[in-house]
């Protein structure tokens, strides 16, 4: 079968240390609330542990895809396998400290399978497209972080 690879490296500096940026990343079930639509990301398995939660993403005009949580290494990363669909690989949340700030870089190495998506390759860049989405996710993750320290300035 074809597949064709994808390669992609995002990352954003948010001004929130990793402290606070671990567990917004650690809450898998709370993807859903700040995850772009156009992603359709739902939870199907986990809960209290991290270790072998497992999403489903649906993104708007593609093929649906599984991820599953693999490795964890608190308070720095999240890896996890791309698996099931047109999709096999690996994607992984890594936090850097940088003092009150914190660079977030979610990293995908994959390969995608099917006579469809190497065709798609040759003519869009698949990473670059990937990148699109997850700049997405990212800004959205700075706002989440953001909307949570103005209510916990607020509750005091």
């Amino acid at each position: 079968m074809t597949s064709t690879p994808i390669h992609a490296s995002d990352e954003i500096t948010i001004p929130f240390p990793a402290s606070e940026v671990w567990p917004v990343l650690a809450d898998i079930g709370g993807y859903p609330r700040w995850w772009p639509k156009s992603l359709g990301i739902r939870v199907l398995s986990g809960g209290v542990e991290l270790l072998g939660t497992e999403v489903e993403v649906r993104p708007f005009g593609g093929r649906p895809f599984r991820c599953r949580v693999e490795a964890v290494d608190r308070p720095k990363r999240i890896r996890m396998r791309y698996f099931g669909g047109f999709i096999d690989g690996f994607g992984e949340w890594c936090l850097e400290p940088l003092g009150q700030e914190t660079r977030v870089i979610y990293r995908l190495e994959a390969q995608a399978h099917g006579w469809l998506v190497a065709l798609l390759g040759k003519v869009l860049d698949l990473g670059r497209l990937h990148s699109r989405s997850m700049r997405d996710v990212l800004r959205n993750l700075n706002q989440v972080l953001d909307q949570k320290q103005h209510l916990t300035k607020q509750a005091r």
